[in-house]
């Protein structure tokens, strides 16, 4: 009885390397991401334009979110594109927004620009006691007091004023607050500090101070603090 042949195998080899293929491809790979970063820094800089030139500001985000679509459009007029699959996309323009957020940050902050407001922390008030000036919560009526608040900017404070009312009735308005200086006749120390002194203190009553603070690039804020005199 005869044995039936079995089926012979197939032996599989690795196609072989085409190292000028490979280099050809390595190159117009780093070529298009140099072209990507470079194409970043175009946008970078229209959107800076738009912040610092035009009210159109606010649209910078979604340019710079759509802008490495536009490499689909862009890259097969300087390079054969015709190969390339899905994936080939995807790293041109990761690199692309990744070098647009990268450079708009640098740009949207100082030396180049501000677009930061500027930023209030504590509000202290001081009274004289025994010839000292002190930190308290407690102000008596006519009680001379200094209204202190701190307020910081990544670049500079331009000016901070107040406005104040005393229940429903306002009674003071865009009253400018003085930088605490070294040396200064409070006693007061501290960095990014600005005063105001009420000579003759105020009626027994809760008071609204409304502060209001601007920087040299026109960026505002403002922050609300409640003071009970009595």
């Amino acid at each position: 009885m005869s044995k039936k042949k079995g089926k012979r195998e197939e032996i599989f080899s690795f196609p072989e390397f085409n190292k000028e293929e490979y280099r050809t491809k390595e190159t117009r790979d780093s070529i298009i991401t140099i072209f990507s970063v470079f194409y970043a820094l175009i946008i970078a800089v229209i959107c800076y334009s738009l912040v610092r030139m035009t009210p159109f500001g606010g649209l910078v985000m979604y340019i710079g979110f759509a802008s490495p679509f536009g490499l689909i459009k862009i890259l097969p007029l300087f390079f054969d594109t015709s190969e390339f699959e899905r994936k080939n996309w995807v790293g041109p323009m990761m690199m692309s927004f990744m070098a647009w957020l990268g450079i708009f940050i640098l740009l949207s902050n100082p030396p180049f620009n501000d677009i930061a407001k500027p930023k209030f922390q504590q509000v202290d008030t001081f009274v004289e006691m025994d010839g000292q000036w002190n930190e308290t919560e407690v102000i008596g009526i006519d009680t001379p007091f200094v209204l202190v608040i701190s307020v910081k900017d990544n670049w500079g404070v331009d000016e901070v004023q107040f406005s104040a009312s005393k229940g429903a009735s306002g009674f003071l308005s865009a009253q400018v607050m003085e930088k605490v200086e070294a040396d200064n006749e409070f006693g007061i120390e501290g960095n990014s500090l600005y005063y105001y002194y009420f000579e003759n203190g105020l009626d027994v009553a809760s008071y609204t101070f409304v502060f209001t603070a601007s920087d040299a690039e026109g960026n505002s804020n403002s922050r609300t603090s409640f003071i009970t005199i009595g």
